[in-house]
């Protein structure tokens, strides 16, 4: 799956740009570590009362 959304060359700035592009949000929500993660930023931007 990483191979497909980044391709062959690695460059940090290009494949994270890519990768931004190329994977939904709804399908990493799937990946326990960024579901976890993504769930601590949203109550510490509402305890902040940024949202």
């Amino acid at each position: 799956m990483l191979r497909a959304a980044l391709g062959r060359r690695r460059d940090a700035e290009r494949d994270f740009g890519r990768l931004g592009r190329t994977v939904a949000l709804d399908a990493l929500r799937e990946v326990p570590a960024y579901r976890a993660w993504s769930d601590e930023l949203r109550g510490a931007t509402e305890r902040l009362r940024f949202l």
